[in-house]
């Protein structure tokens, strides 16, 4: 501090030769100094600290235990207007119940690893749409529908980025902001109802998928690689329960959940590749449409440019596991 007091003189002098020590500018200027100096003094020997007797998690798993409102984003349904990708076209009236489990790993206390498995269902219908005469109009005379079971599994990475900020100050944020991103695999199985039966669709081929005919068009899978991304607020209850909420999207690589993506085809071909019995189911389900009349090979039937998703507002029990046996213990030592 003498050091820094003196050459701040040194300095002062060469600007003013006559400086009056005890002038108001002159005491402002070196208060100033010597708070920054204490400052950074104590910041450098700080050492963290737990806030309302949160403490860091690092080491620590935890089990999580999940569910919310499942709700599908596709070339099915939506809301008046141009289809959208996104939340544009988003129905609460949709959505599905989804449950989940997952184990998370702290690896320190800003960031975790996860892997989870979760279970749900998804469906829309052109019906829903609530047809004002604007764009939306061609879906709902379009009058297709579906519905499909959704398993999902995935491992991801979460980041706190608060506690990132604070990560040398604070052990454990009670209130703490989390972005996620990973990789996951997730099975589905489109259904259309007809006479009231529910019909797999995947085995109909309904938009020529296979057929010589559409060589473009190959039969798509059923499971499917997708990236899951969350963004939310995790919320410590104590250093044992905490609560989370947010937004689960995920990036897929199939315009296929809801069956539709391309074109209308010939309903003869059905025919050529099916039984008579399939190929009549087939005929049936490939178009619902109110305008039948506007209906031919060739005709857009959806938009093959934007890939299906589904998205679920979430939230999520977390319970600490004790860091050396593999199931709850509640008496976790404070670190």
């Amino acid at each position: 501090m003498f050091s820094l007091i003196n050459l701040f003189r040194y300095f002062a002098l060469k600007v003013n030769p006559f400086p009056d020590p005890m002038s108001p500018f002159y005491t402002k200027i070196l208060t100033v100094l010597s708070v920054m100096l204490c400052i950074g003094l104590t910041a450098g020997a700080q050492q963290t600290y737990d806030m309302d007797g949160l403490t860091d998690p690092t080491g620590f798993w935890e089990l999580n235990i999940s569910t919310g409102g499942n709700n599908f984003l596709g070339d099915l349904g939506g809301t008046q207007g141009k289809g959208r990708p996104l939340l544009k076209d988003y129905t609460a009236n949709t959505n599905k119940m989804l449950a989940g489990v997952s184990v998370s790993y702290n690896m320190n206390n800003w960031s975790q690893f996860n892997v989870g498995i979760n279970f749900s269902k998804i469906n829309d219908a052109d019906s829903l749409i609530n047809n004002g005469g604007g764009f939306e109009r061609w879906r709902y005379y379009r009058n297709l529908s579906f519905r499909s079971n959704i398993t999902e599994v995935y491992a991801d990475y979460t980041f706190y980025p608060l506690m990132y900020i604070d990560r040398k100050r604070i052990e454990l944020r009670r209130v703490a902001p989390f972005i996620t991103a990973g990789i996951g695999a997730f099975h589905f199985k489109s259904q259309a109802q007809l006479n009231n039966k529910w019909i797999d669709l995947q085995p109909l081929s309904l938009e020529g998928e296979g057929f010589a005919e559409y060589p473009d068009r190959k039969p798509y899978k059923l499971t499917q690689i997708y990236i899951p991304l969350n963004i939310g607020v995790k919320y410590y209850l104590d250093n044992t329960w905490a609560l989370s909420t947010g937004a689960f999207l995920r990036k897929t690589f199939t315009d296929y959940i809801d069956d539709i993506s391309t074109t209308y085809i010939d309903p003869t071909l059905f025919y050529k590749y099916f039984s008579p019995e399939k190929a009549a189911i087939a005929s049936q389900l490939y178009s619902r449409s109110r305008r039948p009349e506007k209906v031919k090979p060739g005709i857009e039937k959806a938009d093959y440019t934007n890939k299906d998703s589904y998205i679920t507002f979430f939230i999520t029990l977390s319970i600490k596991l004790h860091p050396h046996i593999p199931f709850y213990y509640p008496n976790i030592p404070h670190r």
